[in-house]
């Protein structure tokens, strides 16, 4: 798998290249700074960090190289062998419909970061939203990393006598849920499945309905939990996965967190800890800020281990455990799942 995973970022970072040459954003032999490279292409100002972080990319593989503020090319551009993505997504567990998806995107790049059109009618078009972004969770990778949360689950129940209060925070299409209940059938659990958006709320009250202790509501990271129904110091486990990042004042959300888990109590939640260039060609564009609405203050969406310890510290937390290990083969997914745990104060 990891063979696959080298290959589709080879192949992303000759999609960047090739945008950039085909725009004429960055021809060859010729010096500019990101700015006047995001000028040149006509990139919308909410999508701009999204080729600063191609530049990153391509810097790190030395695709570009890098003087002062100051880039170009340094050789031969990586190239793109589109026609490799079917093998590449099935190798990796994707359904055949994301490889269609994602080749669909490339194809409309320029486009997309003009805001000439938009990512999310494409992802109607492809089907139902809630079965695509379904699809796109659907792989080895995101399968382990739920699996190994939903045993931790699990574990973390085993401290609780009475009903287990448990929180999911951006259930999204329930992935992450579904592993949770499964490891959980044999408790008693009061289990609220939140979402900031009724289309995911409401296709998870369809598909969990009849689980015992369940319920379904809009939850916002970025407001108060109290004034959402969530009670301070109510819960036993929360759950998030791949939603934290979302988060517009993280350690804001992280406190509010804490505030409505008991002392002791569990955070589970997995994170990407780096940039994938496959996905800077594809559902990273999903991440811009709206249109009309602020510029992200950072391009730094994800963050490594020792910054997510520290802001979890600050917020009254312990990280008990990282999974999963970096000599891990899984470890090259950049994905990580972090247990933490409510430390009293």
């Amino acid at each position: 798998m990891n063979t696959a995973l080298n290959a589709l970022e080879q192949l992303s970072l000759g999609v960047m290249a090739d945008v950039l040459l085909r725009t004429q954003a960055l021809p060859m032999q010729v010096w500019r700074t990101a700015a006047q490279l995001n000028q040149a292409l006509g990139t919308a100002p909410r999508h701009a960090w999204i080729v600063r972080r191609w530049l990153a990319a391509l810097s790190r593989t030395e695709a570009v190289q890098v003087d002062g503020e100051r880039l170009a090319w340094n050789g031969t551009p990586p190239q793109a062998a589109i026609g490799d993505l079917p093998g590449l997504y099935a190798e990796l567990g994707f359904p055949s419909s994301m490889a269609q998806l994602h080749a669909q995107v490339i194809e409309c790049l320029p486009e997309l970061l003009r805001d000439r059109i938009a990512l999310a009618p494409l992802l109607v078009l492809a089907g139902d939203p809630v079965a695509v972004l379904g699809a796109y969770q659907h792989n080895h990778f995101t399968a382990a990393i739920n699996q190994t949360l939903a045993a931790r689950a699990r574990e973390a129940s085993a401290a609780c006598d009475d009903v287990l209060q448990v929180l999911e925070l951006g259930g999204g299409a329930g992935g992450t849920t579904r592993a949770v209940l499964a490891a959980l059938e044999d408790r008693e659990i009061a289990y609220r499945f939140t979402d900031i958006s009724s289309l995911f709320t409401g296709a998870a009250q369809r598909a969990f309905r009849l689980e015992p202790g369940m319920q379904f509501s809009l939850l916002d990271l970025d407001r108060d939990f109290s004034e959402q129904g969530i009670a301070p110091r109510s819960l036993d486990l929360v759950v998030a996965g791949n939603v934290l990042h979302n988060a517009c004042d993280l350690p804001r959300s992280l406190a509010r967190i804490r505030a409505c888990l008991r002392d002791g109590g569990t955070l589970l939640f997995s994170e990407s800890i780096a940039d994938n260039p496959a996905m800077l060609t594809f559902m990273h564009l999903l991440l811009s800020p709206p249109a009309g609405a602020p510029l992200r203050a950072t391009d730094e969406v994800f963050m490594p281990p020792e910054v997510w310890r520290q802001a979890l510290h600050v917020a009254g937390f312990e990280l008990l455990d990282l999974w999963p290990a970096a000599t891990d083969p899984l470890a090259a997914t950049g994905q990580r799942l972090f247990h933490a745990t409510g430390v009293s104060r």
